[in-house]
């Protein structure tokens, strides 16, 4: 195709800047239709399904009690048994007392009893508020938690040293936003995630640049000419008119990093990318829990360095997948079927030993290495990084594969005083029961929380934005409220959640506020 004067826009002194194809404008052939900075760190890993038992602290650590959304929710303390060098909160929380240490433990807080309130089956962005998502394909999509963050001026309220808004890492995304986001009416679209941490260094930082001629930015030199094309071509339809908006907003995101000055100095380029580990693996990779301690590794060492340097301040992690049998198995050589074996079968002995002995891995190797690291490093503000992040690793479903019920959520890091840290904190309402352990539950018994809406508002609200900043239905916390339809009556946790718990969506979580 030949390319006329509509696929670039021009400016003075011949400058050019390509656009997307707009074929609206084609002959028809001829046309067709400020305060201190806070960093939010989010884990996710797939399926789920482990006891409660295994997961959490015993509840006769939970000493507190109050009322609250029309039930009794409890508190206590955090604390270490320790035995043959090992330091333990529960079984999956268990790493080597010199790693999962007093002081550590006193940085974080685990959260029992927040649910998605409607069954959603298996999802994705369902852990950041995008619930449409998921296989239930009905519900409405939205940008996620992290997205909107990433484009508030109330979390990055300056954006000078910032080269990458947000960091998406790992097998697959959880991640959604606006393929324009500062048009609020523009498409949602998955954002892609890396697997390779030199990949990753790459776009958090680069070499001080040589001194050179201050150039001026590329929309500046076309802007003229495109007011005209987007305001005065009667022949752009809204569609095109759309993709000229998205295409300009991706340019002018481009121009704002390449002037971006940064506050690290020499920062030595790793010599080895993860990506590299699964390409020397082979097939076998994920078949290799060494390779994985390695991989996740290297990716925490760039999440500091950008921490670091504050040339970004999100970051999303997702480890597993549900169909690939292989990417599903993070941390274990089990080399049969993850999804029907282990995860559909996860109430029985066998299957339950092998995800506890997964997830006791990712805890000790992916989340507890990377809040050591950030902990060891000095804030310019005051205190360690780690004590400047929301950082949190969840699961996709809570005990009953499949069901978001009572969703396991891990934290490290009071994101600068905000969040109280040191707990273990039920918000389970005892009088009313999710799944009642009979049958194929083989004797594990849920009860209905607060909804997990909230407890991604609250986060929010830690990191420095107000409701109306991020709610889609107001006083509704972080994402879409929905009612399950009577189709969904068999679901353990349908029309279980009343009026009371929706009511106090919008607030920050009790216990969890400093």
């Amino acid at each position: 195709m030949k390319i006329n004067r509509r696929h670039v826009l021009r400016g003075l002194g011949g400058f050019t800047l390509a656009i997307p194809f707009l074929p609206s404008l084609e002959q028809r052939a001829k046309a067709a239709p400020p305060g201190s900075p806070r960093r939010f760190i989010a884990m996710r890993t797939d399926h789920g399904a482990l006891r409660g038992a295994n997961v959490y602290p015993g509840d006769s650590s939970l000493t507190e009690q109050r009322s609250y959304a029309g039930h009794t929710i409890r508190r206590g303390n955090l604390t270490l048994n320790t035995s043959g060098g090992n330091a333990s909160l529960s079984p999956v929380l268990t790493a080597p007392s010199g790693v999962l240490t007093p002081g550590l433990v006193s940085k974080m807080n685990v959260l029992r009893g927040l649910d998605i309130s409607y069954y959603i089956g298996h999802h994705r962005g369902g852990t950041l508020g995008n619930y449409g998502d998921s296989d239930n394909g009905a519900l409405t999509y939205v940008p996620t938690c992290d997205q909107v963050l990433a484009w508030s001026n109330k979390f990055y309220e300056d954006l000078s040293g910032n080269l990458t808004r947000s960091m998406v890492l790992g097998t697959n995304s959880l991640s959604w936003g606006r393929s324009n986001p500062q048009n609020p009416g523009s498409s949602i679209q998955p954002m892609q995630a890396t697997f390779s941490s030199l990949r990753m260094f790459d776009q958090v930082f680069r070499p001080p640049p040589e001194p050179t001629e201050q150039r001026t930015p590329v929309i500046n030199r076309v802007y003229e000419d495109y007011k005209r094309l987007r305001d005065g071509n009667r022949r752009l339809s809204t569609h095109d008119r759309m993709r000229l908006e998205d295409h300009m907003s991706r340019v002018d995101e481009l121009e704002r990093k390449l002037s971006v000055v940064l506050a690290c100095g020499d920062v030595n380029r790793p010599s080895q990318d993860s990506e590299a580990l699964f390409n020397t693996g082979g097939g076998w990779f994920f078949r290799d829990p060494a390779l994985h301690v390695q991989f996740w590794s290297l990716m925490n060492d760039v999440i500091v360095v950008a921490m670091s340097c504050d040339t970004s301040r999100i970051v999303t992690m997702r480890a597993g997948d549900m169909w690939d049998n292989s990417a599903a198995s993070w941390f274990s050589n089990y080399a049969g079927d993850w999804h029907q074996d282990i995860a559909h079968q996860a109430l029985t002995p066998g299957p339950q030993a092998t995800l506890v002995q997964s997830n006791q891995q990712f805890f000790e190797h992916v989340f507890l290495d990377l809040a050591t690291k950030l902990d060891s490093v000095d804030d310019p503000n005051g205190g360690k990084l780690l004590d400047s992040c929301a950082m949190f690793w969840t699961q996709e479903s809570g005990p009953i594969s499949h069901d978001p019920i009572s969703m396991p959520i891990v934290m490290a890091g009071g994101a600068n005083g905000w969040l109280r840290t040191g707990s273990f904190v039920d918000y389970c309402d005892r009088n009313v029961v999710g799944h009642d352990g009979s049958g194929g539950l083989n004797g594990e018994v849920t009860h209905i929380g607060l909804l997990y809406n909230q407890f991604l508002g609250t986060l929010m609200q830690a990191m420095g934005l107000d409701p109306a900043d991020y709610e889609s239905v107001p006083g509704g916390g972080f994402g879409m409220i929905f009612d399950d339809s009577s189709s969904n009556s068999w679901y353990a946790g349908y029309q279980k959640h009343n009026q009371a718990k929706k009511a106090v969506a919008g607030e920050a979580l009790p216990y969890l506020k400093a």
